[in-house]
């Protein structure tokens, strides 16, 4: 079967940092293919040629045609490393798949009709997307490209579960689901306005103790006015 992701890469010599450092300088990122044998395979890839497949979300839990020299292997891609600061990938680990053995991989869930959503259409619900993708295992062949979640029924306040997902034929879930592990995979939700009480600064505010010293100074001051008033009559 040949696969819609192909890369080409040469075996490598070289070891240690300062030799990758070289090859990656020469845009050459350096790699390894686990499952080969009991010891992996060292190779090195074109960055452009990975950096041009790699932008497609599929490549991650597709299988890949990886060729090194003229040997053939399909592969799935098992870890990558980014340089922190660039994002410019600096690692990458293969790991080659028998086509008659199931494995494991994370499927991409593409939400549809949200659009359309009851609750986003009736109410001004918003969507919330609280997992965008599915750990699930299968024969190579058939790993699906992603895994649809129709959301248009939902309306404020409900939201899907794993169990509610129909996945295609010979995909499974790695785990199996029940009740107390069906999680909400999407949610509708009515957003809650923002309230800005508009009190005055405590600063701005009288404090309680000034305010009975005032009070007893104005009685003070009236007691002296009217003695003053008495002593004039």
């Amino acid at each position: 079967m040949t696969s819609q992701y192909v890369l080409s890469a040469t075996k490598r010599e070289l070891f240690g940092k300062r030799a990758s450092k070289r090859y990656r300088k020469d845009n050459l990122v350096p790699a390894e293919i686990y499952g080969v044998s009991k010891d992996n395979k060292s190779i090195l890839i074109n960055s452009f040629e990975l950096n041009n497949q790699i932008k497609d979300p599929q490549f991650y839990s597709n299988v890949i045609d990886l060729n090194v020299d003229k040997t053939k292997f399909e592969v799935i891609l098992k870890d990558l490393q980014r340089d922190p600061q660039k994002s410019k990938i600096t690692h990458i680990d293969f790991l080659v798949v028998d086509q008659n053995v199931k494995i494991t991989v994370n499927v991409p869930i593409k939400y549809i009709n949200e659009d359309t959503c009851i609750g986003v259409k009736t109410s001004a619900g918003v969507i919330s997307h609280i997992i965008t993708e599915i750990e699930v295992s299968c024969l190579p062949k058939d790993i699906p490209e992603n895994i649809e979640v129709d959301v248009q029924a939902l309306d404020i306040n409900q939201s899907i579960h794993l169990t509610e997902i129909s996945l295609p034929s010979g995909v499974e879930f790695l785990a199996g689901t029940d009740k107390e592990h069906d999680s909400a995979i999407v949610k509708c939700y009515q957003p809650v306005e923002e309230v800005i009480e508009t009190e005055a600064p405590e600063s701005m505010a009288e404090p309680e103790d000034a305010k009975a010293s005032k009070e007893d100074t104005d009685d003070t001051a009236s007691s002296e006015e009217s003695a003053d008033d008495t002593k004039k009559d």
